[in-house]
C-alpha cells in the first residue's frame, strides 16, 4: 500500500467529519452518549517474527521465532463521548510462555542453500503485549448500521529466549559436515522486537436483533521498528534500528451476542502484519565494550500475528 492509498484514507477521514453533521442518530443511540463499555477476556496468540542480516543485498542470516498457542489476557474500555465520537483504550498481554520455537539459518556460500542451521525447540516467549489508543469519528449511525473512520496509536513488544538445541554447520573443508548438540538449558540467543505505530483505519458495525458484527481495518506506513539480539555464547549484542517508515496492516472481526442492553459476549479474531523493515545494527562485544555499526539495509525485522479472543462486555 503506497502513498496514494494513504491519501485516500485521509480523504475518507475528512469525509467522515463532514458527514457527521448529517449522521442519522436514533433516540436509543442518543441515550448511549456518555456511556462506558468495559471488556474483559482471554485469547490465544499465534504467529511468527523474523530477523535477517544482509550483505550488499544478499541474505546472510535468518532467524525464525515462532509463537504457538500462547494464552493472552484482554482488556478494553470504550467511551461514547459524543453522538459522532467514540474513544477506545484496549490491549492484551501474554499470561504464560506458551509454546515457541526458533530456527536459525546462515548462508556462507554463493549459489548454494543454507550452510549453517540450528534448531531450538526449547524456546520461550518471555514477553508479548499490545496497547492501543484510538478515536473513531462516526459518519453514519443507524439502528442497524454504523460506519466510521479512526485514528490511533499502538505499541507492540515481543521477547523470546532460546536454550540448548542441535546444529548442522559447514567447515572450511566441507559442506554441512559438522553436527552436534548444544548443552540442554544453556542460553543461546535472546531476542526482542518492538513496534511503535500511529495508524488510520475504518470501522463498520452491523446489528441484527441481538447479534452484532463488527469489522476493523488499520493501516500505517509510519512504524518505528526496533529489535535487540543477544548471542550469549558469543558475548555479542545486536541493536537494530529499522527506521520510522515501516508498514503495518491489521484486519479484525468480532461477533457479539447481547443478553440485555448492559451485558454481552464477544468472540473476536485479529490478524496483523508488520512488513519487513530494514535498517542498520549496532554490534557490541560485551566483555570489551568494542562496537561498530553496519551499513544501511543490512538488517531487518518482521512480524505477523493472529489473536483469537472471547470476552464479556458490560455497558454502564
Amino acid at each position: 500500500m503506497n502513498g496514494r492509498n494513504t491519501l485516500v484514507m485521509l480523504g475518507l477521514f475528512a469525509l467522515g467529519q463532514e458527514a457527521m453533521a448529517n449522521a442519522q442518530i436514533t433516540k436509543e443511540q442518543q441515550l448511549q452518549v456518555g456511556s462506558v463499555e468495559l471488556n474483559l477476556g482471554v485469547g490465544l496468540l499465534n504467529g511468527k517474527s523474523e530477523e535477517k542480516v544482509y550483505n550488499r543485498g544478499e541474505k546472510l542470516s535468518q532467524l525464525n521465532w515462532d509463537i504457538k498457542q500462547v494464552p493472552t489476557l484482554h482488556l478494553g474500555l470504550t467511551y461514547h463521548a459524543l453522538d459522532w465520537l467514540s474513544l477506545d483504550v484496549r490491549g492484551w498481554t501474554r499470561m504464560s510462555a506458551g509454546n515457541s520455537h526458533m530456527k536459525d539459518y546462515d548462508w556462507a556460500y554463493e549459489d548454494a542453500d543454507w550452510s549453517h542451521y540450528s534448531d531450538h525447540p526449547d524456546t520461550r516467549l518471555k514477553n508479548a503485549w499490545q496497547a492501543e489508543l484510538a478515536a473513531t469519528v462516526w459518519g453514519l449511525k443507524r439502528d442497524d448500521l454504523a460506519l466510521g473512520v479512526m485514528a490511533g496509536y499502538q505499541r507492540n513488544q515481543f521477547e523470546w529466549q532460546a536454550r540448548g538445541g542441535r546444529y548442522i554447520y559447514s567447515s572450511e573443508d566441507g559442506y554441512r559436515d559438522l553436527a552436534g548438540e548444544l548443552p540442554a538449558g544453556a542460553k543461546v540467543i535472546s531476542y526482542k522486537q518492538s513496534y511503535a505505530t500511529p495508524f488510520l483505519g475504518l470501522v463498520g458495525i452491523y446489528n441484527h436483533q441481538k447479534w452484532t458484527l463488527e469489522g476493523r481495518f488499520k493501516y500505517s506506513q509510519w512504524v518505528n521498528a526496533r529489535d535487540f539480539d543477544t548471542h550469549h555464547m558469543r558475548d555479542l549484542t545486536f541493536a537494530g534500528n529499522h527506521g520510522n517508515t515501516g508498514r503495518m496492516q491489521s484486519v479484525a472481526l468480532g461477533l457479539t451476542y447481547s443478553f440485555n442492553p448492559q451485558f454481552s459476549v464477544k468472540a473476536g479474531l485479529d490478524h496483523q502484519i508488520y512488513a519487513e523493515a530494514k535498517g542498520n545494527t549496532l554490534i557490541t562485544h560485551v566483555p570489551s565494550g568494542r562496537s561498530g555499526r553496519t551499513g544501511s539495509n543490512s538488517s531487518s525485522q518482521a512480524n505477523r500475528t493472529t489473536v483469537s479472543s472471547l470476552a464479556v462486555a458490560y455497558q454502564f
